[in-house]
């Protein structure tokens, strides 16, 4: 079935669009409205649009007991290398331009990627 909707605004065409939605009864779609975004996925992939101050709390509980008194800098170091290995890959291993999106100084991002044993180079063209 193919539905025409037509709304005098965005935000009245997104309140109606989430409704047939949540009217169809697909366990297997879900909706997240997110300021004016609304996603459609489906159950499964939904963990993975969880909002990233959602996911540190999460990260921050995982490791509360065990790791009382270096709380901060253990979901630091669980969100550093991630982040740094993912900017890399976007700027293909060239660490200046990483060092500019991160807005950190060149060498800090050099003696980072030394601390944490990443290998820019793997992601060079």
């Amino acid at each position: 079935m193919i539905t025409m909707l037509i709304a005098d605004n965005e935000d009245k065409a997104k309140e109606i669009i989430a409704s047939m939605l949540s009217k169809i009864g697909n366990t297997s779609i879900g909706i997240i409205k997110q300021g004016s975004i609304i996603k459609i996925a489906e159950k499964e992939s939904l963990k993975e649009m969880i909002p990233l101050k959602d996911k540190i709390i999460e990260l921050g509980d995982l490791f509360y007991i065990e790791k009382k008194g270096a709380l901060y800098g253990s979901i630091l170091d669980a969100v550093e290398r991630p982040l740094i290995e993912y900017i890399l890959e976007r700027t293909e291993g060239n660490q200046l331009k990483a060092a500019r999106i991160l807005g950190l100084n060149r060498n800090t991002i050099r003696a980072k990627i030394k601390k944490l044993g990443i290998d820019p180079h793997k992601w060079k063209i």
